[in-house]
């Protein structure tokens, strides 16, 4: 049986949009995913799921 691997949970920054894959956090046997605590491109820490960014991109213009 092969192992399909989990794809990662993203998140864009909403103060440049850049994309990261959400960093990995195991509780017990299963694991989640969170967004990173800051952007490394422009320093903001607010984060939306990929997910969800479309519906918040619209609510802002």
């Amino acid at each position: 049986m092969s192992h399909t691997p989990d794809i990662p949970e993203q998140y864009v920054c909403k103060g440049c949009q850049a994309i990261y894959a959400g960093t990995v956090l195991k509780r017990g046997d299963t694991h989640h995913f969170e967004a990173p605590a800051e952007c490394s491109a422009c320093g903001s820490t607010a984060f939306v799921p990929l997910e969800q960014y479309i519906h918040e991109a619209g609510q802002s213009a």
